[in-house]
């Protein structure tokens, strides 16, 4: 009996093997179709607003006096605007910003990048900063 048993199960072990294999390869693949969904980029108007955002707080950060660290905040605050600006660079088909190794892009470049979104539709200094500036 018990060998029996044995035998039955060594002749489905196959079987079974498979079936577990595509139900593996099935949630592997539900599992990369939610990450997918959730890596989309962001739409264009959140985009929008985030550099806004960001492009504020560094110029408010720079006309600031002198604090305490405020060169690793400025690094890290032109990081995170230029990440979100090359965002929109390839949302609106526009060269991104160019890198020199691991250095950041020089201010002319990211000024580029500004004039050709700009020109696109994008102003990243907001309506009433834009109007100040005129």
């Amino acid at each position: 009996m018990l060998l029996a048993l044995v035998l039955l199960f060594m002749l489905s072990l196959p079987l079974m093997v498979r079936v577990l294999g595509r139900l593996v390869a099935r949630q592997w693949d539900q599992i990369a179709e939610q990450r997918a969904r959730h890596t989309m980029e962001p739409s264009i108007q959140r985009v929008t607003a985030d550099l806004r955002r960001l492009r504020g707080q560094l110029e408010e950060r720079e006309n600031r006096p002198g604090t305490a660290g405020k060169g690793l905040k400025m690094a890290a605050l032109r990081t995170a605007y230029v990440d979100v600006l090359s965002t929109a660079c390839r949302q609106l088909d526009v060269r991104p910003p160019q890198r020199r190794g691991e250095l950041p892009p020089p201010l002319a470049e990211l000024y580029r990048v500004e004039f050709e979104l700009r020109s696109r539709g994008l102003d990243v200094r907001g309506p009433e900063r834009s109007r100040r500036a005129a």
